[in-house]
């Protein structure tokens, strides 16, 4: 009787296809051809921003342009955050993708600043209790400002498109004339300022099409550690994302893909799908995200050291034996980095996301505590050299993530 095979795990078909894949460079030859990479590690109002855009597997593979852009800026105390997705299935999408992005911080500065300079107790009003007729009429308004700019951020995009309509290079490489929907991209932004008086944040984002934006309280209860400040946005269809060039963008849509959020935070992270898609269902495995941002050293562990300072020799041996080792896949060209991943302790103990959360950090720390890191490399460059080369099964995309971490500036 002929042995049944054994399937192979998720690892040992990584391990297989990881140096499958081709990185060829960006062509040359093709009009607005986008870096390699974008980084950020900077103060920008009250947040100290860490952002990173790689480009996909599949564009690396194909030696094609990436899509993804983001922009920060600040007005005043407020920090903004514009992360954007061009269209997969659009040549030109990554256009719309950054003319959206620097656009909407343009525009965002401008009117913010604007409006704090006419109504000097903005700061005042927004830490006042929710029920407050000055509370909710100030979050309103910062509310309209934000549906404005991303309003804006569409006529921007058709401001890209009409100085390009008549231009021959875009048309003889699309062999056809060029269309508004070729600059099709997504938009999430975010407006977040740090009110001292009360020691909480408040945040307005306002999202069209894929990607999410999130906030982390991690000393609240498990079900409140993350909360969500945006709603994936589809089209008719499954599968089908909306996009900033869609006839129905308007105010009134845009009303219902704005949220006004004011709590303790310590995070707030948005992201193109390149990296939400990785961590779905979003509301549950959004904090394994943050967990895999602390184990490899790109967010603040100091907690963790913490506990291995005070934690016995014995135990620390135990623990070292018990944890798993980080993964590396080769790559097809150039080196990759070790890895750690919270769902290998997960599936290596048989718990739960709840469950390591409440009753492993200890392990967490052991396994944080294995990642080697460079002093000469910033955050940003360690969350762009993360996202390059984590690993996960059927992710190819571009990947985008801005993180804002609050409790004040820091250097590096």
């Amino acid at each position: 009787m002929e042995e049944k095979k054994r399937e192979l795990t998720d690892r040992e078909v990584l391990i297989h296809t990881a140096t499958l894949w081709k990185n060829k460079p960006i062509p040359t030859d093709e009009p607005e051809a986008y870096p390699e990479q974008k980084i950020e590690c900077a103060n920008v109002g009250k947040f100290h921003v860490i952002g990173a855009r790689v480009r996909g597997k599949k564009h690396k593979h194909e030696g094609t342009n990436s899509d993804d852009w983001f922009e920060t800026g600040d007005a005043d105390k407020f920090t903004i955050c514009v992360v954007s997705d061009g269209a997969g299935s659009r040549k030109f999408s990554r256009i719309g993708a950054k003319y959206a992005c620097v656009g909407a911080v343009a525009d965002a500065k401008k009117h913010l600043t604007d409006y704090i300079k006419k109504h000097p107790n903005i700061y005042k009003n927004l830490s006042r209790e929710l029920t407050t007729t000055s509370f909710q009429n100030t979050a309103m308004d910062i509310a309209k400002i934000a549906r404005n700019v991303v309003g804006l951020a569409r006529k921007n995009v058709e401001i890209a498109f009409d100085e390009r309509k008549h231009k021959t290079e875009y048309s003889e490489l699309l062999k056809r004339p060029l269309e508004l929907n070729d600059f099709a991209s997504t938009i999430l932004l975010t407006f977040a300022t740090f009110l001292e008086d009360i020691g909480e944040t408040f945040v307005i984002s306002c999202q069209v099409g894929d990607g999410m934006t999130f906030a982390v309280n991690k000393d609240a209860k498990y079900e409140d550690i993350i909360t969500l400040l945006g709603d994936a946005d589809s089209g008719e269809f499954s599968g089908e994302t909306e996009f900033l060039t869609s006839s129905k963008v308007d105010d009134i849509s845009l009303q219902k893909k704005t949220k006004i959020t004011r709590k303790k935070i310590d995070y707030i992270m948005s992201m193109t799908d390149g990296v939400a898609d990785d961590y779905d269902p979003n509301k549950i495995h959004l904090l394994r995200l943050y967990l895999d941002l602390k184990l490899n050293r790109i967010l603040n562990a100091n907690d963790w050291e913490k506990i291995i300072k005070n934690m016995d020799d014995k135990t620390r041996y135990e623990l070292s034996n018990k944890i798993p080792d980080p993964v590396q896949y080769d790559k097809e060209n150039g080196k990759s980095m070790p890895i750690q991943y919270s769902i290998e302790l997960m599936q290596k103990y048989n718990v739960n996301l709840k469950e390591l959360w409440e009753n492993n950090q200890a392990d967490l720390a052991i396994m944080s505590s294995a990642i080697t890191t460079t002093d000469d490399k910033n955050a940003g460059t360690k969350l762009f050299n993360w996202l390059d080369d984590y690993v996960v099964r059927g992710s190819f995309d571009d990947r985008t993530l801005v993180i804002l971490e609050n409790g004040g500036k820091k250097n590096g």
